[in-house]
């Protein structure tokens, strides 16, 4: 298993933020690591995600179909996909309340075959992502 954890801290409560995490309509609009998000926001629903390719050229972008796992507002959202075997994810975000703001956890569990190939350099990256990512969520709820 691989982990990639980011963390950051929001100025707003989990209630704003919750509500532009869960907005998959806007994620094209601001999100810098999910270009798309199609479906709806509930457990077991399938959506439909294009995602940017941490270190990857910009001109492709990863598609594929997560199946929601958790969705408890204003404080988890995780999502699932992959190949078993090969190459597993678990997507996560967890939100919690810190004085007047939100302490945002974001990171993927990794499993399968395909993690061997994961180097330092692709795990930076794909971290990198991850923090891009919750600066641009924390602009939106600022926004």
């Amino acid at each position: 298993m691989l982990l990639i954890r980011t963390e950051d801290f929001i100025d707003a409560p989990p209630e704003r933020v919750w509500e532009v995490l869960g907005d998959f309509a806007r994620y094209p609009a601001w999100n810098p690591l999910l270009l798309e998000a199609k479906g709806p926001l509930e457990v077991g629903a399938r959506v439909a995600m294009r995602a940017y390719p941490p270190g990857g050229p910009a001109w492709w972008a990863l598609r594929f179909t997560a199946t929601l796992v958790r969705v408890e507002p204003p404080g988890a959202l995780e999502w699932t996909g992959g190949v078993p075997g090969v190459l597993r994810g678990r997507h996560f975000f967890q939100l919690t309340a810190e004085g007047r703001g939100t302490r945002l956890v974001h990171g993927e569990e990794f499993q399968g075959a395909a993690t061997a190939l994961f180097g330092r350099r692709r795990v930076a990256s794909i971290q990198a992502a991850y923090a891009a990512m919750n600066r641009a969520l924390a602009e939106r709820v600022r926004g």
